[in-house]
C-alpha cells in the first residue's frame, strides 16, 4: 500500500512539474528523474495518465524537454477568451484571436512547415513580421470576399470575417496623450499575444540582429501539432496559400 501511495504522489508530482511552463529536466532533476520513469516504467505512466484525465488533460508529449499537457476543452486547465483578456471589448478577442492565428503562419509560412519535427529550431520572428502577415492577410480576405471564393475557401474562411475586417480598420500605431504607445494598436496587441505565449512557456525571447524577435519552443511547436488544433492548422494552410498565389 506504501508502494502505491508514494506511486500516486510521485505521478502527482511529474504533473505539478509539467504545468510549470519554464521548467526544464535538464535543470530540475526530480524532473528528469520522473521523465525517465514515465518513458521506461509502463505502470507508472498509465498511473499518470489516469490522473491526467481525471483532471481533464491529456499527456501529448514526454522527452527529455518535458511533458506537455493538452487540456480538454471544459477543463478548469483550459484557458479562455476571457483568461486571456480580462478586459477589453468582443471586437478586441476576434482580433486576439486573429493574431494568435498569424503568429502560427508566420512561425510556418509553409504549410509543410506544420509537419516537421519540433525537435528542430524554428527561426525567430518579431512583432513587425507577424503585422506584416496580418496585413497580408487582410488584403487577401478582402479581395477573396471580392471575388466569390470557391466554397472550401469561404466556408474556412468564413468565422475569420469579421475578425480581418476589425483588424483592418486598426492602426499600427498610435501614442496616449501622455506619449505612452496605446494598448488599442495592432503591434500592441501584438506584443501582448507574444507575451502571453512566454508567460505559457510557447516562445522564448532572444535576440536577432539587434532587435527582440520570439522563436517557438519544443512545447509550442507540439502543441500545434496536435488535433486539438487542426482546425486551426486548416485555417492557416488556407490563408498561407491565399499568400503564395
Amino acid at each position: 500500500m506504501l508502494s502505491d501511495t508514494q506511486t500516486l504522489i510521485d505521478a502527482g508530482r511529474l504533473i505539478q512539474w509539467a504545468l510549470r511552463p519554464h521548467a526544464r529536466p535538464a535543470t530540475e532533476e526530480e524532473y528528469q528523474h520522473l521523465v525517465d520513469r514515465y518513458r521506461d516504467q509502463v505502470p507508472f505512466r498509465e498511473c499518470v495518465q489516469a490522473i491526467c484525465r481525471g483532471l481533464g488533460v491529456v499527456v501529448t508529449a514526454a522527452g527529455q524537454r518535458g511533458v506537455v499537457l493538452t487540456p480538454d476543452d471544459d477543463s478548469v486547465f483550459a484557458m479562455t477568451a476571457e483568461d486571456y483578456r480580462r478586459s477589453g471589448s468582443a471586437e478586441d478577442r476576434l482580433i486576439d484571436g486573429f493574431i494568435l492565428v498569424a503568429i502560427l503562419a508566420t512561425f510556418y509560412p509553409r504549410a509543410q512547415d506544420l509537419e516537421e519535427d519540433p525537435l528542430l529550431a524554428r527561426p525567430p520572428v518579431t512583432v513587425e513580421e507577424v503585422e506584416r502577415t496580418l496585413r497580408m492577410l487582410c488584403e487577401h480576405l478582402e479581395e477573396a470576399a471580392r471575388t466569390q471564393p470557391d466554397p472550401t475557401v469561404q466556408e474556412v474562411t468564413a468565422g475569420l470575417d469579421e475578425a480581418w475586417r476589425a483588424y483592418q480598420n486598426r492602426v499600427a500605431t498610435k501614442t496616449t496623450s501622455d506619449g505612452r504607445a496605446s494598448a488599442s494598436t495592432t503591434l500592441q496587441m501584438i506584443r501582448r499575444a507574444f507575451g502571453t505565449l512566454q508567460q505559457h512557456g510557447c516562445v522564448s525571447i532572444v535576440s536577432r540582429n539587434g532587435n527582440q524577435a520570439y522563436q517557438p519552443t519544443w512545447k509550442y511547436q507540439v502543441m500545434t501539432q496536435e488535433e486539438s488544433v487542426a482546425r486551426l492548422a486548416s485555417v492557416v494552410r488556407t490563408l498561407i496559400a491565399a499568400r503564395e498565389v
